[in-house]
């Protein structure tokens, strides 16, 4: 029984609104999942690349974005893949001149226009 001055949850005039708690609970719960899968799939996906210096930082920072398929169609010398990976710095990729030496030379030697891979 409601008390005197007691208002029940939806009055006639209201609209259905929901509580910004479970909102907030839904988007935690859809970044962790997509984390979760994400971290979970990175192994599977890296299955394939040769092995060498460059693939495990390869695999951490650009696994986040992109696809295996990316590196295995589009075939390019050190150079050019380096200047690949500073244009992805210039569109907010966070990564140090070591990690791109490393990713491009990985790169040059894995998918190169020479490569076997």
């Amino acid at each position: 029984m409601m008390k005197t001055g007691d208002r029940p949850p939806f009055s006639a005039g209201q609209k259905n609104v929901v509580c910004p708690r479970f909102l907030l609970l839904l988007v935690a719960l859809a970044v962790c999942g997509a984390a979760f899968a994400q971290r979970g799939a990175r192994g599977a996906e890296a299955v394939g690349f040769p092995d060498g210096p460059g693939k495990d930082v390869l695999v951490t920072k650009c696994f986040q974005c992109h696809g295996p398929n990316m590196w295995m169609a589009l075939r390019q010398d050190r150079r050019a893949w380096e200047s690949t990976l500073y244009r992805m710095v210039g569109r907010g990729a966070l990564w140090t001149e070591d990690e791109i030496k490393a990713m491009a030379d990985y790169l040059g030697t894995a998918y190169g226009k020479g490569a076997k891979s």
